[in-house]
C-alpha cells in the first residue's frame, strides 16, 4: 500500500493497483476527499503493470525476508571491493 498526497486537496490517499476504478475507457485512483484522478492507465498498461508485479513476487527473492532469517550479528558494517587497477 502507498500514500500519495492530493496536489488538489492535499488529501493523503492510501492506494494499490487493487483500488483501481474503471472510468469509461480508462483505469483510474481517485482522491476520496475530492474526486481528483491520481493516477489513471489504460486497459493494457494495467495488464502489463499487473504482469510485472506477478513476475516480480513469483521470481524476484523476498531480500528482506532472508536479511531478518540470516544471522547477521557477525557480519561485517563495510563493504569492501579491494584496490582497483588501471587497465591499460
Amino acid at each position: 500500500m502507498k500514500t500519495i498526497a492530493c496536489p488538489t486537496c492535499d488529501q493523503d490517499v492510501q492506494w494499490d493497483m487493487n483500488h483501481l476504478q474503471k472510468l469509461k475507457a480508462r483505469w483510474v485512483i481517485v482522491c476520496e476527499k475530492c474526486g481528483n484522478s491520481l493516477f489513471s492507465v489504460s486497459e493494457e498498461e494495467k495488464e502489463m503493470i499487473l504482469a510485472g508485479i506477478r513476475l516480480t513476487e513469483e521470481y524476484v527473492p523476498d531480500i528482506i525476508h532472508a536479511y531478518h532469517n540470516e544471522d547477521v550479528k557477525n557480519l561485517p558494517s563495510r563493504v569492501w571491493f579491494g584496490e582497483i587497477k588501471k587497465s591499460k
